[in-house]
């Protein structure tokens, strides 16, 4: 055999050696097989997975002899369960070649190893004719050389079916997962199979007032407390036989929606559970029970080493946090080291010396010892780790060993044996992942997997070993590599995501007593009422749920509850009539004949119609409903505009022949001896049904009159000239709601001073000729029509009169309030103080950079009125903050008309906050001191600077400001409208000056780098930056400490954009034709002198959040020496931002650049070490205004908390 080019060999004897997860098989004298014959490896274990190579050297029988087929054969160990399964096994099988390795058959692929699928791999590996050893297929002896690897990702576990019932299998059921419940889900059965704390819990009686079981069976009692709760939990999960619900104990916990996805730590949960317990028990015989159960003590010291001086401190706790890593930066392997850890001594020496009272500065050793352990201890395995090089908290996943017998009478006098109860696994990473339980419930080894409702029996192995950590060896195809390479390289690892958190172990002189199942009944006899009072309500609902199922509720109406519907139609609003629940499958004539009991009116002169959907123009109207049609051909489709989810429902309107008064049932006949109309063979084809309504042009008033039915051949005008319409106004008038009718229009033929317009939807109205047939107007069964008196002609265009500042328009027709009311709009009106400072990313720069006050800080505080206090906003508490002399922002709700024009919205919030300095058409200001209402979607110094409204061309009408707004959901049918309004002395947009003359706003800053004040500045465009600095300069208010030559500068995302020298045009400013001054602006201070220092020089040193790695705030510019320290510009910046010590200690200073990423500045580290002029410096640290949407969102961000 020729060596390779670079030297390597590729026989058989410079093949890497087999691997840890490998095993290689020799077949000797191959060509001796014949077809179908096998021959298997011995077996290898990797992890608990058991597996042996399995070889047809002359193939199988449906390979018919022609090819090697060699396969992976799992070889299950005795004692695993038969529904045994090793998930997402990753295999590797090879047929070497001895001649040349690069030549080997190598095949990869994944597969679930279970009793059914016990074997996998290739039935066409090397043809058989191929066979021989001058080809390198076969070796000496004709041996065939086979190697196979596994990469098993988790142990075993089981296959359950549809079928499977935990109950029955293990003795146990689970608990349901509400988003991100799982920690709780662990937790909880982690706790509940520690009988005594079982039974702690059951002994507490609550103190809410419970009632009998037999008065709450049919009502629901009210929100549980918290115990009640915990106390249904552990009841059911003793007692029922599926998975339990932990909704009302996540409800007693105080919590919502975004809690139930928020993920937290099982171990907080767990301190926060057991002390809200603690406190439901206070006075009580169970006082302190817990306590003895899972508290333990240990003693804080410091013994001097040249004196007699101790000091000690004892301490209780209820779990012991091990550390993974130590803190000298290696791995700790097991908890024995991990507390030896905790418990060792740290001298205090040198630098470092112990200050003892009455001896002075003295050598001492510190240190904690356990003076005591309790019955259940709880260890918590510090895999989360914060990463001081990346700044962030990383997952520890190495290999930590736990014992299943943990000796504790090393660490603390008399502790004794423990035993390992249950294992809390995580498995994820540190911004995801899911919690699991295994439990020892009676210390037998027979160990069970609690996954939310998934419960399942596990071997040992699965409970202990497979969540130790540490990494899996992955198939590698080593084949291709150069023998040299392939000895020396490593295969890839894989970190086992899943590895233990929480540990219980329980002392062993005590396990019978603490696990003790207890008898609910003997415990707490009134609790298990309780409980199973509330099965019983479950169970009931459960049935009605079911019977919805197949019954369908009825809301059965008549004419007089639509008499009692004022404006326009909104079927929402239909009045709650007779309810009856009928089954799906019954006919209409069934409700015809519940409405004939109700109404006392025969069903032959009864007719129904339902509440349907008409797809062609999207309206809801009613529809005849014949009287043999199903109930469920008439339930709307899911999704559909009158459909509810909760409770479906058919809305039936049941209308009774003409003569009968629409009154409350019963109804009564007023038709003397006249024939009753025989509505029971109504046809839609002839013959149609109209609501009809009146509007007064007088009130503004629109009002139902009732049901009319007519031929579909005669026109509208027949109920005028019948009386039907002024009969059923007559009560209308008589009460005052709406005008009286001319006398004119009382006599019943006068038909030419009536309109009708048809109500196609609370936008549309469409006149209708009353004097032809009323099918030709296109009117069907349910359409709703609308009678007035003849509306006399108005101009279309409307002008303003005296004193008026914005127009009134007429409402004459029921058009008209139609258009009325689409364009009656509510608009939030926040009037601004032009001085107000900068609020950008949810930063003021007040000099606070620690976490804003709370909110409203007397939460509890009452208005004169004896209401709520208004919650403040985090932007009114910055902007409180502030330095700035300035009027905060005052909110007003004003009703406008979209048709408005800007000038009649500037004018009527000038008149409605009382602006009297601006001009409008009822108030023109001619002593030139005017001002003028500049119009902002948001806050014009925070969001993104937009334009004023005024100054943009498309913007012309309240209507064009609202389709252009930011999107906010619709309350209402409407979309919301937020103005933000800004006194200013002149116009906005290139008209508000004169020609030849520019306007920049400036913000001055003093050296701690806080907005002290703001003014608006009005310069030649031909000018420069020392005319700005020149006029600035003549405004600046003593208060301010600024003092000393001026420098202008641009910031803009959290950085300078440009340091301006004197000389540059004004031109050259970014903000230059900006229409917002308030936003786009010019930041003064006082000049650095940099040079009295020589070799110094002027850096810039931004604010950066620790979370979004974005910049925010103002930057501080800082003279720095060449060589000087980190720990020195640091500090010189603390003094410069006046930061408290509390809040800067958490500050990190950061170089970063593009090549060289981000660098934390040790102390010792020059600040310009590797600097350049992509190189810059930041202050790393948590935003001020976490909550704002600059920065970023975590489902782990939201506090854990129990009410």
């Amino acid at each position: 055999m020729d060596p390779d080019m670079d030297g390597g060999s590729f026989t058989r004897d410079c093949l890497p050696p087999v691997m840890d997860h490998e095993m290689e098989f020799v077949i000797k004298d191959a060509l001796s097989f014949n077809s179908g014959e096998k021959i298997r490896s011995e077996p290898m274990v990797v992890r608990n997975f058991r597996f042996r190579i399995l070889c047809f050297p002359a193939g199988t029988v449906s390979a018919a002899g022609a090819t090697v087929s060699a396969f992976v054969e799992a070889d299950p160990p005795e004692g695993l369960d038969p529904r045994w399964v090793f998930q997402s096994v990753k295999y590797q099988v090879v047929v070497v070649n001895w001649q040349d390795y690069r030549n080997s058959v190598v095949k990869t692929d994944t597969w679930n190893f279970s009793k059914e699928g016990i074997d996998r791999g290739w039935h066409d590996m090397v043809k058989c004719a191929d066979l021989s050893q001058e080809s390198g297929w076969l070796g000496p002896d004709n041996s065939l050389l086979i190697r196979a690897c596994c990469c098993v990702r988790q142990a075993d576990s089981i296959l359950s079916g549809s079928d499977y019932n935990s109950r029955k299998e293990t003795g146990y059921v689970g608990l349901l997962n509400h988003g991100a419940t799982c920690y709780m889900n662990g937790l909880l059965q982690s706790l509940f199979h520690v009988g005594d704390f079982r039974r702690i819990v059951y002994s507490i009686e609550s103190d809410k007032s419970e009632e009998s079981a037999e008065l709450k069976d049919g009502d629901d009692a009210g929100d549980p407390t918290l115990t009640q709760a915990l106390q249904k939990v552990f009841y059911n999960l003793q007692t029922s036989e599926s998975a339990v619900n932990c909704k009302e104990l996540m409800k007693s916990f105080g919590w919502d929606t975004t809690d139930a996805f928020t993920q937290h730590d099982a171990q907080e949960l767990n301190r926060i559970l057991c002390d809200r317990l603690e406190e439901q028990m206070k006075g009580t015989d169970q006082d302190g029970s817990i306590k003895r159960l899972f508290e333990g003590e240990m003693e804080n010291y410091i013994e001097c080493l040249d004196v007699d001086y101790t000091s000690k401190r004892t301490e209780t706790f209820y779990d012991i946090q091990l550390n993974i890593k130590s803190e000298k930066g290696h791995d700790l392997h097991n908890i024995e080291e991990s507390l030896r850890e905790f418990t060792a001594d740290e001298m205090l020496d040198g630098d470092n010396l112990y200050e003892a009272e009455g001896y002075g500065k003295q050598r001492a050793k510190k240190g904690i010892r356990f003076l005591r352990f309790p019955p259940v201890v709880n260890l918590q395995l510090k895999r989360f780790h914060f990463d001081m090089e990346r700044m962030d908290m990383v997952k520890l996943n190495s290999n930590f060993e736990i014992p299943r017998r943990l000796d504790l009478s090393r660490h603390a006098p008399g502790a004794g044996m423990y035993l390992l109860h249950s294992v809390m696994v995580h498995s994820g990473d540190v911004n995801s992942g899911h919690y699991y339980a295994y439990i020892n419930p009676n210390l037998d080894g027979n160990w069970v997997k609690f996954d939310d409702d998934n419960i399942t029996p596990c071997s040992e192995y699965a409970a202990v070993e497979d969540n130790f950590g540490g990494f899996d060896l992955n198939v590698w195809d080593y084949f291709t590599h150069r023998s040299s390479d392939g000895r020396n390289a490593e295969p890839a690892k894989r970190p086992r995501i899943h590895n233990a958190y929480i540990l219980v172990y329980i002392r062993e002189d005590s396990a019978a007593d603490v696990l003790r199942t207890p008898d609910p009944m003997e415990v707490n006899r009134r609790m298990v009422e309780r409980c199973n009072a509330d099965v019983r309500l479950a169970e009931q609902r459960r049935r009605e749920k079911l019977e919805s199922q197949t019954k369908i509720r009825i809301n059965l109406v008549f004419e007089h509850h639509l008499m009692s519907m004022p404006g326009f139609w909104d079927f929402a609003r239909i009045p709650a009539g007779h309810s009856v629940k009928m089954n799906r499958d019954q006919t209409a004539q069934e409700v015809i004949m519940t409405a004939e009991s109700v109404l006392d009116v025969a069903r032959v002169n009864l007719v129904c119609f339902v509440l349907h959907h008409r797809s062609s123009n999207r309206q809801v109207r009613f529809s005849h409903m014949s009287p043999t049609s199903l109930l469920t051909n008439h339930i709307p489709p899911a999704g559909g505009a009158h459909f509810e989810s909760n409770d479906p429902c058919l809305t039936v309107l049941c209308v009774a022949a003409k003569g009968f008064e629409p009154t409350l049932p019963p109804l009564k006949w007023k038709g003397g001896d006249s024939p009753r109309d025989e509505l029971a063979r109504w046809n839609d084809v002839d013959i149609m049904m109209l609501i009809v309504k009146y509007f007064c042009r007088q009130t503004g008033k629109l009002i139902t009159l009732g049901c009319y039915y007519l031929p579909n051949t005669d026109p509208l005008i027949e109920m005028i000239r019948e009386g039907w319409v002024t009969e059923r106004l007559r009560p209308h008038m008589d009460a005052g709601e709406i005008a009286p009718l001319p006398p004119q229009l009382e006599d019943s033929k006068s038909d030419t001073l009536w309109d009708c317009w048809e109500e196609v939807n609370e936008r549309e109205m469409q006149q209708r000729n009353i004097k032809v047939r009323a099918k030709q107007e296109r009117l069907m069964s349910g359409d709703i029509i609308v009678w007035q008196q003849t509306a006399p002609q108005t101009e279309k265009e409307i002008s303003l009169k005296p004193g008026e500042v914005a127009p009134i328009y007429p409402v004459n027709t029921v058009a008209d309030l139609a258009e009325h009311h689409q364009n009656a709009i509510d608009v939030n009106v926040t009037l601004h103080d032009r001085r107000q400072p900068l609020f950008i990313d949810g930063v003021v720069m007040n000099g606070n950079y620690g976490p804003n006050r709370p909110a409203t800080a007397a939460q509890d505080a009452k208005t004169k009125d004896g209401a709520a206090a208004k919650q403040e906003t985090q932007e009114e508490i910055a902007l409180s903050l502030s330095p700035v002399k300035f009027d905060m922002p005052v909110s007003k709700e004003l009703q406008m008309d979209l048709r408005w024009m800007q000038v009649h919205v500037t004018g009527f919030v000038a008149q409605e906050l009382n602006l009297k300095q601006v001009q409008t058409p009822a108030n023109p200001v001619v002593d030139g001191s005017e001002s003028f209402l500049w119009l902002f979607n948001s806050a014009p110094s925070s969001g993104q600077g937009e334009e004023p409204l005024n100054s943009v061309p498309s913007r012309t009408s309240l209507k064009d400001i609202q389709r252009a707004a930011p999107y906010v959901s619709p309350v209402g049918g409407k979309k919301p409208l937020n103005l933000h309004v800004v006194e200013m002395p002149f116009r906005p947009g290139p008209d508000g000056l004169d020609s030849g003359f520019v306007a920049i706003g400036v913000r001055f800053f003093d050296s701690m780098v806080r907005e002290v004040g703001s003014e608006v500045l009005v310069l030649n465009v031909a000018g420069t930056v020392q005319d700005l600095l020149q006029q600035a300069s003549g405004m600046i208010q003593a208060d301010w400490g600024i003092s000393g030559p001026l420098c202008a500068l641009e910031v803009a995302d959290g950085r300078v954009h440009k340091q301006h020298r004197p000389s540059d045009p004004l031109r050259s400013l970014s903000c230059f034709g900006k229409s917002n001054i308030l936003y786009h602006c010019v930041r003064v201070e006082a000049d650095v002198d940099i040079n009295s220092v020589d070799e110094t020089r002027l850096i810039e040193v931004y604010h950066l959040d620790r979370s979004s790695q974005q910049a925010f705030g103002h930057p501080l510019l800082i003279q720095a020496s060449p060589g000087e320290k980190a720990s020195s510009l640091k500090a010189r910046c603390k003094d410069r931002l006046q930061v408290p010590e509390a809040e800067f200690k958490s500050w990190r200073l950061v170089r970063t650049g593009t090549r060289q990423g981000r660098v934390h500045l040790k102390d010792d580290e020059p600040w310009d070490t590797d600097f350049n002029a992509d190189t810059s410096i930041c202050l790393e640290h948590v935003h001020p205004n976490p909550t704002s949407s600059f920065a970023r969102t975590s489902r782990y961000s939201k506090a854990l908390t129990i009410k």
